[in-house]
């Protein structure tokens, strides 16, 4: 993608016959997408900080969302109380002890969040290379997970030169 292109736009047009027919995406899981499209974006767009910082937010974002739409769908509440939604580890804590759901790429994704929190909170610049090994590890996982856990593929909703970028 050039320097200057915009981020691709993900779904149907609104009045379109196959968003009618389509049952409705859950608020989470579509916003899942969105960040994760706009990460992938980022990375693919360029290798400099500011892109490389910003696939790591939206990219751990998304599978914050994506673990909060299976808490949901599991027929649990993301809510701490009426104003604070669970954090990444409190979805981690309700999928496996009450939904028994397992994470195999829990380590690799625990790591992704540190990743994010040194940039969130420490101004963290990831390398390229920190970087790729992030995105790769979370496209595995999200690829997975949205599969087996929310039975959804997401060549439905990211674009395909971009999956075929993280292809593995």
């Amino acid at each position: 993608m050039a320097s200057g292109a915009k981020p691709p736009t993900m779904g149907k047009a609104k009045g379109t016959s196959a968003t009618a027919r389509a049952p409705r995406l859950s608020p989470l899981f579509r916003s899942a997408m969105e960040v994760l499209e706009h990460g992938l974006w980022h990375f693919f767009r360029s290798n400099t900080a500011a892109d490389m910082k910003l696939a790591i937010l939206h990219i751990d974002q998304a599978i914050e969302l994506l673990l909060k739409e299976r808490v949901r769908s599991g027929g649990k509440s993301i809510y701490k109380n009426p104003k604070e939604t669970i954090s990444i580890w409190g979805a981690y804590d309700i999928l496996e002890k009450e939904l028994a759901c397992t994470i195999p790429e829990k380590p690799d994704l625990e790591l992704l969040h540190e990743e994010r929190n040194s940039i969130q909170h420490k101004y963290s610049n990831p390398s390229p290379e920190d970087a790729a090994f992030h995105v790769e590890k979370a496209m595995k996982f999200i690829k997975r997970f949205t599969k087996d856990e929310l039975a959804m593929d997401i060549a439905d909703y990211i674009p395909s030169d971009f999956l075929a970028q993280t292809a593995s």
